[in-house]
């Protein structure tokens, strides 16, 4: 991304300092980085569909962490080898780019599939995490509406690219729809749901982002749905871990937490019994920075 193409994000802020770039020899691929800040470091873990630059406003309004934000095996400017691949690949390398980075242990912020990816990296290397805020992970399967939602659109993908090979935007367009209209029919009388991965009013740099990783949303984020988590190690592990959602995102990803949630908890501990909320947050956390930001300031260990 050049420095031209990055001011088109609408929600960076003017000013902020450019970030500290690199690239990383990470098992087998090479993974592009950036760095923002200063203090605690935090690692933002977004979906293969999702590079560096969709989090940069967020990463640019925690200047009190050094923030680490990068594009995933496979996405952006990072390369492709041994991409698509399961959430335990991706949060392999995590645990490699934060030692390489020097900045383990580390916060971890994981969004929708980076959701997975975060817990993953808690589970696998715990020695590299001091905590996992996990923002409405897609663990599709833990609820009955979840795995109602999930076989429709695997099934719509599915005969979409039967019919059109390698149309991953049209294939995207088709999954957010038929995610919103099942939204839809549970979700209480006179709601009116977007499609899933519909940009705001004014916020087209978004979509058109979207639609050019479309490919990763369906080749990886959309398998890694698939996944479950074994109930059993969520509960064992010593890991600081919560789970949250927005207010305004779908009512199965508010489920899905809560499911979590309870899972998670473990008798005699200060576990959440609740799902933490972010107010005014949807599912796609990067369109509402401000709020973002603010809950990850606020449930941080490390500036408390």
């Amino acid at each position: 991304m050049t420095d031209a193409e990055s001011l088109g994000n609408p929600f960076a802020l003017p000013g902020a300092k450019k970030p500290r770039v690199g690239w990383y020899d990470v098992n087998g691929c090479r993974l592009y980085a950036e760095l923002r800040g200063a203090g605690p470091s935090l690692l933002i873990i977004g979906a293969a569909s999702d590079d560096a630059e969709m989090f940069r406003p967020i990463a640019e309004r925690l200047t009190e962490f050094t923030v680490v934000t990068w594009d995933p095996r496979g996405t952006g400017r990072s390369s492709r080898e041994g991409w698509p691949c399961d959430s335990a690949r991706h949060a392999d390398d995590a645990a490699v780019l934060l030692q390489l980075l020097g900045l383990a242990p580390s916060a971890v912020f994981g969004a929708s599939a980076g959701g997975i990816v975060a817990l993953q990296l808690a589970l696998r290397h715990p020695s590299l995490v001091r905590q996992v805020l996990a923002y409405e992970p897609g663990y599709f399967r833990r609820t009955a509406t979840g795995a109602t939602l999930l076989a429709q659109v695997n099934d719509a993908v599915r005969m979409h690219l039967v019919a059109h090979p390698g149309d991953w935007a049209g294939a995207m367009t088709l999954l957010s729809h038929v995610a919103a209209q099942s939204t839809e029919r549970n979700s209480a009388p006179g709601d009116r749901t977007s499609d899933l991965l519909d940009a705001p009013a004014g916020l087209d740099w978004y979509a058109e982002r979207g639609a050019a990783l479309a490919e990763n949303l369906i080749r990886d984020d959309l398998q890694r749905t698939n996944e479950t988590v074994r109930p059993e190690e969520l509960a064992a592990s010593e890991a600081d871990i919560r789970f949250c959602a927005g207010t305004e995102s779908p009512p199965v990803f508010r489920e899905i937490v809560a499911e979590l949630t309870c899972l998670r908890r473990r008798p005699g501990t200060d576990d959440p019994r609740q799902a933490d909320s972010v107010p005014g947050a949807g599912h796609l956390a990067y369109f509402t920075p401000e709020q973002v930001a603010d809950y990850i300031r606020g449930h941080c260990p490390a500036i408390l």
